[in-house]
């Protein structure tokens, strides 16, 4: 089952063309990852899901129904974005509270400050939290609501690794405990490949992928492969019949991946990674 179906969406926004025709559709279950260039359309179409937005032509669908027209649904889903908006003076459970006070969820509130280590944080102001707390308080804010989804805009834009490697364990264990299904936009690649299980690819406002991870990445498969090893120089020196290229601690070749291996495993060098296609490449291809 679809948690969102989009068909044939258009919107403008003063006379300009945002979103062209856009049909893509999200299972219930996924991590879909949403990526593509600045002005894409990225963040336009997360508002128009989240109900922020109305559509100017087309369907769109989120649990059923279009969000705009029913708001209700927005009980049954949350919208997290890249920073926390809030009154600087508020302390931690006075705006978990307040939001649950809406929901008619207050018992809830202490249940989210345990599952995300905010204990001692109860009384501190919003504003001296740092970014990555901040973002803690988000999320334990969207599961006031037990939602069935998550959409995510930019959520890991404004945190340090720590706080990014965090987050996605927190995504991973949301999904795979409580089944809840989550929509994320990020401009980190590399991180949120780690993450997703599907992706929609976003370009001058038109959809150009939309697919499994696995599927995309095969259809985006390079003839070159890059090896990541623990002796990149030694690595170098083993695989000169392939022609490598040393870009930082990676070696770029072509030819036949088990040839290479055997001669890298000749030389005494271990094989850390090996990768033939990834996100940015299907980000540069589709975009």
């Amino acid at each position: 089952m679809d948690v969102i179906s989009v068909e044939h969406l258009f919107k403008e926004i003063d006379g300009k063309g945002i979103i062209s025709d856009a049909t893509f559709s999200v299972i219930r279950g996924a991590i879909a990852g949403f990526i593509g260039p600045n002005g894409a359309g990225k963040t336009t179409t997360i508002k128009i899901l989240a109900g922020l937005f109305k559509k100017t032509s087309g369907k769109v669908e989120v649990l059923g129904g279009d969000p705009w027209e029913r708001p209700q649904l927005r009980r049954k889903y949350s919208v997290i974005f890249d920073r926390l908006y809030f009154p600087p003076h508020n302390t931690v459970t006075d705006y978990l509270v307040g939001i649950a006070s809406v929901l008619n969820s207050e018992g809830e509130v202490p249940h989210v400050i345990e599952e995300f280590g905010l204990e001692d944080y109860r009384g501190t102001s919003l504003g001296k939290l740092s970014a990555g707390y901040k973002q803690k308080v988000q999320l334990a804010a969207s599961l006031l609501n037990d939602p069935e989804l998550i959409i995510a805009d930019e959520p890991t834009a404004n945190l340090d690794p720590k706080a990014r490697i965090e987050f996605e364990e927190i995504v991973r264990e949301l999904n795979s405990k409580s089944s809840i299904t989550f929509f994320i936009s990020s401009h980190i690649l590399t991180e949120l490949e780690r993450l997703i299980t599907h992706v929609v690819v976003i370009s001058s406002g038109r959809i150009v992928a939309c697919s499994p991870l696995e599927k995309e990445m095969v259809r985006y498969t390079r003839e070159e492969i890059t090896i990541l090893t623990d002796n990149p120089d030694m690595a170098v020196k083993a695989l000169v019949k392939f022609n490598p290229v040393r870009r930082g601690s990676y070696v770029v070749v072509k030819g036949n991946l088990r040839e290479m291996v055997d001669a890298l495993d000749d030389a005494g060098v271990k094989v850390l990674q090996i990768r033939r296609s990834s996100l940015d490449d299907i980000f540069s291809s589709a975009t």
